[in-house]
């Protein structure tokens, strides 16, 4: 398995995202860079960059189902709309440390994103507080907002299943699912010992997976908030996903994607074999770790996997991106069932 590697970031990557074809894929990163590659050859196409000034860090990116909206989230507190060609749409200035925004999930309209941000301070604005939100994106309006409920700050935010609840996590460890429509709160849980670092959902919403620095990854079910299994890794994990071949027809592979590794502050002072920075890939049903993929020289912050289940990328502290494209050996081999 040779992976490519993409220097394209100067510095720590925050989100990779594919396009619903899955033959694109985007990455955002703290440089303020988001740029679009071509998944089959891995070469960059273009990249996503704000009239005016250089966006500071840009925590989040998401693109529409039909490929043709791309939104940012910077940490300027500004939303940017462009088209997938990188022409600018609007932007909006939503206020606070932007860290998440994603589109509705109903194809054909996708009109809303949701959004998190955490409270900041401001000679332009005030005092904003940490909040949810739901934004129509044209025309530009706000239709609902989270803030006075808020216990602390969300980490990131996503739509639920039918767009009906919107699911944040926290740096205290919860989870908590709101009604996208009233608000209201629906359930608390206490899923993890330690802040929460990512969620990410099967294809359908209805499995959930979340990644904790209290060194484990949870699979939950979606229609009655359970925790189905626990994946106890040695290292703080920052992401987590669910191979797309899960449920498949032929050659199912109920395989999990974790990502992580020791604090970016502590790497410092140990030698890179013992930091665990390798992808580690883990079965989703034995809760048994399948076998780890080297690479990074800092911890993973983020990862997903191709669409067609067929490889994966990841994006380090290091600021590098690699794309893994699985052998065949992946799919033919008994010891990859």
């Amino acid at each position: 398995m040779h992976p490519y590697l993409l220097h394209i970031h100067e510095r720590p990557l925050t989100l990779i995202k594919f396009n619903h074809d899955g033959d694109f894929f985007l990455t955002c990163a703290k440089d303020g860079e988001v740029n679009l590659i071509r998944t089959e050859t891995c070469e960059r196409i273009g990249t996503y960059n704000p009239v005016g000034d250089k966006a500071g860090a840009v925590f989040a990116v998401d693109v529409t189902m039909d490929s043709t909206y791309v939104v940012t989230a910077n940490a300027d507190g500004k939303l940017v709309f462009y088209t997938f060609q990188g022409e600018q749409i609007s932007v909006l200035n939503h206020g606070g440390v932007l860290k998440y925004v994603e589109w509705n999930q109903k194809p054909g309209a996708q009109n809303m994103v949701c959004t998190c941000n955490d409270k900041f301070k401001s000679n332009a604005d005030g005092m904003i507080p940490n909040r949810i939100m739901v934004w129509q994106f044209d025309p530009p309006k706000r239709l609902l907002s989270i803030d006075d409920q808020l216990p602390m700050k969300a980490t990131k935010v996503k739509w639920g299943a039918f767009d009906e609840t919107l699911v944040s996590i926290f740096e205290e460890g919860t989870i908590i699912v709101w009604s996208s429509k009233t608000g209201e709160q629906l359930k608390l849980i206490q899923a993890h010992s330690s802040a929460i670092t990512s969620l990410n959902f099967s294809e359908d919403r209805l499995l959930m997976i979340t990644s904790s620095k209290d060194n484990t990854a949870k699979l939950w079910a979606m229609d009655e908030y359970e925790q189905i299994k626990e994946y106890k890794a040695d290292r703080p994990l920052n992401d987590a996903a669910i191979s797309p071949l899960y449920c498949s027809e032929q050659g199912a592979k109920m395989h999990v994607l974790l990502g992580g590794g020791q604090d970016a502050k502590d790497v410092t002072t140990t030698s890179a074999a013992s930091g665990k920075f390798e992808a580690l890939l883990w079965h989703m049903v034995y809760e048994e770790e399948i076998g780890t993929v080297k690479g990074h020289f800092g911890p993973i912050n983020c990862l997903a996997w191709f669409r067609d289940g067929a490889g994966f990328v990841t994006g380090g502290e290091d600021g590098y991106v690699r794309v893994h494209h699985f052998d065949r050996d992946y799919f033919t081999n008994k010891k990859f069932e």
